[in-house]
Parts: structure tokens; sequence; C-alpha cells
């Protein structure tokens, strides 16, 4: 590959880069506007700035997810770009973190969070859920969620049913995968819902916290009080909520590591937490940037995903036990 002048002081600051990383013990992936960084020990990979300009591999990436069939599948990431609230797509990456297929799956409004049901890839798409056929996603299931909004994350069970959160409706709604019928499963008012996550008996739910009174203020998501994270028991027909952490931040996406600590990310301030298991205690696990939105989890080796909207990253991070 031909290099001029720039691209040896981008490799000096990627050098710097690669040392601070070390030092941090942290592995990221920074898509940029004029190339791709991909550190892995001190490995980078650089891609010409001309092919990026012409097919950014994400464009405002929104949430991020880690599929694998078994402890022996090393599996794959799945990252959906917003693409500015206009038409979306989704990329497929190995587990290494390198580029598979930017454009595994196109043609989608708006894609949001996302999980694996059965042979599909289930993904909020604005006011329905569409199913991508994993081996292929032009194969597609498409259900109209009745009264949505603006779909937010999604959760699955094992039963065949997935949970997404209409945030600006101020609830989760249910849905049966298999015939498209849904309904209100909880109102979560006077808060908006983002981050679900199912585990176990338990919806996960990450607050984005209730929203301004003022119509203006609300249409740039605005808040008045911050978001709680807390849980519901699938069992309870109450719906009681238990808080974990109240008035958190505004909180996107939410994820559970094998020893039960918590992880979830505040797109406003881009701060990270976890909740440890064992002190029950909110930790900060750093500052990402403005946008850092619906994280993912390599539940095989502990590594998280980072999507940050605001500016067009995916970051890998393995946090310390």
């Amino acid at each position: 590959m031909r290099q001029n002048k720039d691209d040896h002081d981008k490799y000096d600051k990627y050098d710097k880069m690669v040392e601070l990383f070390k030092e941090t013990k942290k592995r990221k992936m920074k898509i940029l506007h004029n190339g791709i960084i991909h550190t892995m020990a001190v490995v980078i990979a650089l891609i010409s700035a001309p092919v990026l300009a012409e097919q950014p591999a994400f464009s405002q990436p929104e949430s991020a997810y880690f599929f694998s069939s078994g402890s022996t599948d090393s599996g794959v990431y799945f990252i959906s770009s917003t693409n500015g609230d206009s038409v979306g797509w989704v990329s497929k990456l190995a587990a290494d973190g390198s580029m598979i297929e930017s454009r595994w799956a196109t043609d989608l409004q708006n894609p949001m969070g996302m999980r694996v049901s059965g042979k599909r890839l289930w993904i909020n798409n604005t006011t329905e859920i569409v199913g991508l056929n994993l081996d292929n996603p032009n194969d597609r299931i498409v259900h109209p969620i009745d009264g949505a909004i603006s779909l937010n994350d999604l959760a699955t069970d094992s039963s065949g049913h997935a949970y997404l959160s209409d945030s600006m409706n101020s609830r989760v709604v249910r849905v049966d995968l298999a015939t498209g019928e849904n309904r209100t499963y909880i109102s979560t008012l006077p808060s908006s819902p983002n981050g679900v996550l199912i585990q176990g008996d338990r919806l996960y739910i990450a607050s984005w916290g209730v929203m301004s009174d003022q119509p203006e203020e609300r249409a740039e998501w605005i808040t008045k009080t911050a978001g709680d994270l807390y849980w519901v028991s699938l069992k309870d027909a109450k719906k009681s909520r238990h808080i974990i952490a109240s008035e958190l931040g505004n909180l996107d996406g939410v994820e559970i590591d094998q020893q039960g600590n918590i992880y979830v990310s505040d797109w406003e301030s881009g701060k990270l937490y976890k909740i440890s298991s064992r002190t029950k205690t909110v930790i900060s696990l750093g500052q990402y940037g403005q946008g850092l939105a619906d994280i993912g989890l390599n539940w095989l080796t502990r590594e998280l995903v980072l999507p940050v909207m605001l500016s067009n990253e995916v970051l890998f991070f393995t946090p310390n036990h």
C-alpha cells in the first residue's frame, strides 16, 4: 500500500496509542473517518482512506451483539449502524474483531437492538421487528409492532418471545416471534426504558430516565430525572421493580457476565459502569465518549464491545476481574 507523509504521521500517533492500550490492558478497534485501527498486541492494520470514504464500516453504530452456538464456536459480533436515522445496516465481525462483511444485512430503517432466537437474528427496525436468516440475511420475517414509535433494544427468552423497549411510549412490548402477536408487557411510566436483557426469569431494564415535559426537549431525549437500572421477575404478575442502581444516568445497553457482574452504559456521559456481583457496588470503568450505546458481551472471553455513536467507533475492552 502506497503511503504518504500523512500516513507516516498517523503511524507515529498509532504507536503511542498502542503503548497506552498496553498499559491499560485494553484492546480497542477504532473506526475512524479516514482509516481503521485494529490493535491486537502490537499489530496495526490500516485500510486506505479512499476505501473507507466510499463505504465506511460503521455510521452511528448503535448496538453490538455477540453470538456463539456453543463453547466450541468462537462466535461472531454483529454491529448495527443507524446511519443517522437513515437507511442503515448490520456488520458482521469475527471474534478477533476483524471484519467479515461490513454490509452483512442492508436496507434497514434505523436498526437498533438485536438478539438471536432460533436460526434468525432479530433486530428492531423503527416500528417493526425483523428476523434475518443467519445463513441468508435477505431471507426475512417482518412483524409490525402495534402502536410503536421508535423501538430501541431487544431481548429474547427461551420460549420464542422477544421483549422490545419502546422508549417514547414508556413500555416494553412482548412479541411471539412465531406469529408476530404482540402486546404491552409492562408500562415503565414515568421513565423511558432503553436497554433490556433476559437473564433466567428476570427482565433487566436500563432506563433512559424521565423525559422532559417540554415537547421540544422530549424530541431531543432530554430528561428531568436520570434513569434507574432495575429488574422485574417474569414470574411476577405484578411486575414489581427491584432497583439495582437509582438515577444512574441516561442508560443504554446492559449485559451480565457469567460471574453475575452487570455492565451498563450511559449514553449521555459516555461512562461505562460495572455493578459487582460480590459487593453490589457501582464501579466506573471509564469514559468512552458521548453516545456510548448498546454494549455487547462476548460471554466466552468476557470482552465487552462498546459502540460509540457520535464518533463512529467500536471499542473492545476486557475488564479486570
